[in-house]
């Protein structure tokens, strides 16, 4: 599945598969060039973002945001599991709450 963001970036869903981890990846591309990933798992009811990465020379862009800001439209909870300590600032500023050290959650209203 490809989907254009109003951002101009388009997300691309990766089939699951074992000898991936059973995880949902999608590629984030601009251009037709890949700058980052995110690894996900998508469940009834809720929405896991274990990692996003913006490979370094397309960072500061707004391109994780984007990503997170079309999630958000779509799903009504989102939970980033494993948030490292540097990237806590992140998903504050994307409205998501702490409930744990590594874990945080948005839920929509």
């Amino acid at each position: 599945m490809r989907v254009t963001l109003a951002s101009g970036l388009d997300l691309i869903q990766q089939p699951r598969s074992a000898g991936l981890g059973d995880y949902d990846w999608f590629d984030i591309e601009q251009a037709g060039i890949q700058v980052g990933k995110t690894r996900c798992r998508i469940e009834p009811g809720s929405f896991t973002v274990f990692s996003i990465m913006i490979y370094p020379e397309f960072q500061g862009h707004g391109h994780a945001s984007a990503v997170i800001g079309h999630f958000q439209r779509h799903h009504g909870l989102i939970i980033a599991d494993r948030v490292r300590y540097t990237a806590r600032s992140f998903w504050l500023k994307v409205g998501f709450v702490p409930e744990s050290s590594d874990r945080y959650v948005w839920c929509r209203g």
